[in-house]
């Protein structure tokens, strides 16, 4: 999170309806991805390397108070200085979950964890927030990439289902934005109307990586990365050997 002044608001009408597209192969990646790399491992270092995706905005609340903080919201990019996963690209983009802290532009003994276990400062602990996050990220982040504005909204949605307990970004106790685009906000607003469609349906989506920093020594992030080209290769491959031994052992 970086306090800014400026944004450039983009149109986010026609990219909605589409934003299902990919969702099923990224999610296949993402769930190869889970089964190379650990889910706890030694502390990592990353380097923060800017923005992705991402507009200006302001919030209010536990982080903000009533005058409000102007902040980035969407993705941040990063590359991996130690402690890479196996078989992840040497760089990758996250979304923010601690709203408490501020990225640094190099973080330390990060530990790589699974969402399962996620809570960071100030998180709220009811609701199943972390699963509702994760949900967020692994159905939306893909084709959020393609827009600052629908990389936007998907960060407020996060925020408001970790930080808050009601589903308005405009208004809450702990959570709340303004100063944000028309199309962020529109955004935001529709991926949690889809979350909240679901009734407990967000529970089946599979975990992500928590990148977990000390409080007080950098952000925490969640992210997915992917394995590289040739790793998936090696992978399908063998995946594809395997589906050849069972129909032969079953003709056999």
């Amino acid at each position: 999170m970086i306090a800014t002044h400026h944004f450039k608001p983009v149109s986010w009408r026609g990219l909605l309806p589409a934003i299902s597209t990919g969702v099923k192969l990224h999610r296949l990646l993402s769930a190869i991805f889970l089964l190379i790399a650990p889910v706890s491992a030694s502390a990592a270092t990353i380097d923060f390397t800017g923005l992705g995706k991402a507009e200006a905005v302001t919030i209010y609340g536990i982080r903000g108070g009533a005058t409000g903080l102007r902040v980035w919201a969407g993705e941040l990019t990063w590359a991996w200085l130690d402690g890479k996963p196996a078989g992840a690209g040497d760089s990758f983009y996250s979304y923010c979950v601690d709203i408490m802290n501020d990225e640094r532009d190099v973080q330390y003994n990060v530990g790589i964890r699974s969402t399962d276990a996620m809570s960071t400062d100030s998180m709220i602990t009811a609701g199943n927030a972390a699963q509702k996050a994760v949900w967020l990220f692994d159905t939306f982040a893909a084709n959020a990439h393609t827009s600052s504005s629908l990389a936007a909204g998907l960060q407020l949605a996060i925020w408001e289902v970790l930080f808050d307990t009601g589903n308005s970004l405009s208004s809450g106790s702990n959570f709340y934005v303004s100063g944000a685009s028309t199309a962020a906000m529109s955004a935001g607003a529709w991926y949690l109307s889809q979350l909240n469609a679901l009734g407990d349906g967000y529970l089946s989506a599979p975990s992500a990586l928590w990148l977990d920093v000390a409080s007080g020594r950098g952000q925490d992030q969640i992210t997915r990365t992917v394995p590289e080209p040739t790793t998936l290769a090696l992978l399908a491959t063998g995946a594809l050997a395997a589906v050849i031994r069972r129909r032969k052992s079953s003709q056999a």
